[in-house]
């Protein structure tokens, strides 16, 4: 059985709420063709489209509509797969309507937006069943890249450098490729299989991708340079900010980062063949970011849906800065929130392991003179709360390990300092993604690890004097509107 949702003129399909917290079957189904069609139909060609410059890849929306409204869905994936390699992740993953594509969809206002991932998803499943080739790769340049790192901004770089005939290898500690997109993003919001797919893609291509590598403890960085023309820096957020409150190292109090890595890393059957958390019926999920939806709804399945979730906040719910579908998802799963809140300690049993959380009600001060306000604490309103696991997702600071090790440069939160090229303190290291800001989207992660793919492209052919813009790059030299009038275009993105 599945129910409707808003998006769109076709109101996406999704599991009932009551079979789907039990399990983790994608939530989200698909368009059938005939919708996609229609759905892409609706789309007004915009001679200025406003999506595709709220899209931080670039994705080419309005060539994808154009293509998929007629049924020629290899065209369609030929247009988008330009510039994004992580196309069904995206699909999937990205908020579309916070800020993004169907946000900006001009639609919006006097109706509904395309559903414009719902299109696009429905591209990249078409050709995981109609493999097309690879994107073309231009004449080998002899130059060798180390790319450290396989989260979506390094895979993205990754891609974009071997599209320009470097020779690119990618360092991943792990035992597998994806980063965040992997171990962070739950099989119900992103069945594995997509993202293997793509990755295999990008193998495809001619990257290659060697895993359970540490760069700075297996292989110094210096080594690296020596065997490299240049390396991009891609590791990601993986700094936990943990409570220092009394009670927290008590056992049954995780890291909700860990959590999920722990339950996918290694791929979700592996983890219930093999369940490494006794979590009981009582648990909460201490934060109120797209992670603490994320933790909730995987512990929810893991008890399969027996569970009481509870997410407590310190803002208020008009202040949730979240993915409103997952939220809406979380809400019919059973998931319960506490707004302005805060635990000030936990309890623990005489085996010491956590048993009751001690909460301080909140509520939001008066406006300071820039007009903010904040959470403050309310004298005398104190409650306990029993919990037999506590899971923490309030944040991830830039994987600090590297820098710490080679002496590179740093800034907030010792994240990776660079300059406007992405160049780092040392020459010929360059750095992207999470690891020079913080957590981020993944589709803005693969955005900042194409730009500085780009820079270090230009650093590699002395270029770095005729920088070109991605916006000029696809939609001057590889234009819809130049397809339009006949003229082919399979050279990769020029140099």
């Amino acid at each position: 059985m599945v129910e409707p949702n808003r998006v769109g003129e076709f109101p996406f399909r999704k599991l009932d709420d009551k079979k789907r917290k039990s399990n983790f079957a994608e939530v989200q189904q698909p368009y059938s063709e005939e919708e996609v069609m229609r759905e892409a139909e609706r789309c007004l060609l915009c001679g200025t489209p406003v999506c595709i410059d709220a899209c931080p890849v670039l994705l080419d929306v309005r060539g994808m509509n154009e293509a998929a409204a007629r049924g020629d869905f290899k065209t369609s994936y030929q247009r988008i797969r330009e510039t994004n390699p992580l196309l069904g992740v995206t699909a999937r993953c990205c908020p579309q309507l916070q800020g993004l594509c169907e946000d900006a969809c001009v639609l919006k206002w006097s109706g509904q937006p395309i559903g414009i991932g719902l299109i696009q998803r429905y591209i990249a499943d078409w050709e995981r069943k109609h493999p097309q080739q690879s994107p073309s790769i231009a004449e080998e340049t002899g130059k060798k890249v180390a790319v450290i790192g396989s989260g979506p901004a390094g895979l993205a770089g990754g891609a974009l450098l071997r599209r320009y005939g470097h020779k690119v290898t990618i360092f991943e500690a792990s035992n597998m490729a994806g980063g965040t997109a992997w171990y962070g993003v739950p099989d119900y919001h992103l069945p594995k299989q997509v993202l293997i797919n793509e990755i295999d893609k990008i193998k495809k291509m001619g990257v290659n991708i060697t895993t359970n590598v540490t760069i700075g403890r297996d292989v110094s960085l210096p080594h690296l340079l020596e065997e490299n023309d240049a390396v991009l820096i891609t590791t990601g957020s993986k700094d936990i900010v943990n409570l220092d409150i009394p009670g927290v190292n008590l056992d049954g109090v995780l890291s909700g980062y860990r959590f999920l890595k722990t339950v996918f890393s290694n791929g979700l059957e592996d983890y219930l063949k093999n369940p490494k958390f006794k979590l009981g019926s009582d648990i909460i999920v201490v934060g109120g970011g797209d992670t603490s939806l994320d933790c909730a709804r995987t512990a929810l399945r893991l008890t399969k849906g027996n569970g009481n979730v509870i997410i407590l906040c310190r803002i208020a719910k008009t202040e949730l800065r979240v993915d409103p579908i997952m939220f809406d998802q979380a809400l019919e799963e059973g998931v319960k929130f506490r707004y302005l809140v805060q635990v000030k300690s936990f309890e623990g049993d005489r085996k010491g392991h956590v048993k009751r959380a001690v909460i301080q009600k909140l509520s939001m001060s008066k406006p300071d003179q820039s007009g903010k306000s904040s959470p403050i604490v309310i004298p005398n309103k104190e409650f306990k709360m029993k919990c037999s696991t506590v899971l923490i997702a309030i944040g991830r600071g830039p994987n600090s390990f590297l820098q710490k090790k080679s002496g590179l440069s740093t800034g907030r939160r010792h994240s990776i300092a660079i300059t406007k090229d992405y160049k780092t303190s040392m020459n010929s290291v360059f750095a992207a993604g999470d690891v020079t800001s913080g957590e981020t989207l993944i589709v803005k992660a693969m955005e900042k690890g194409r730009e500085a793919a780009q820079r270090v492209h230009e650093y590699l052919m002395d270029l770095e004097s005729s920088h070109m813009s991605f916006y000029e790059k696809y939609y001057t030299h590889l234009s819809y509107d130049r397809m339009l009038r006949g003229k082919k275009h399979s050279d990769p993105p020029p140099h």
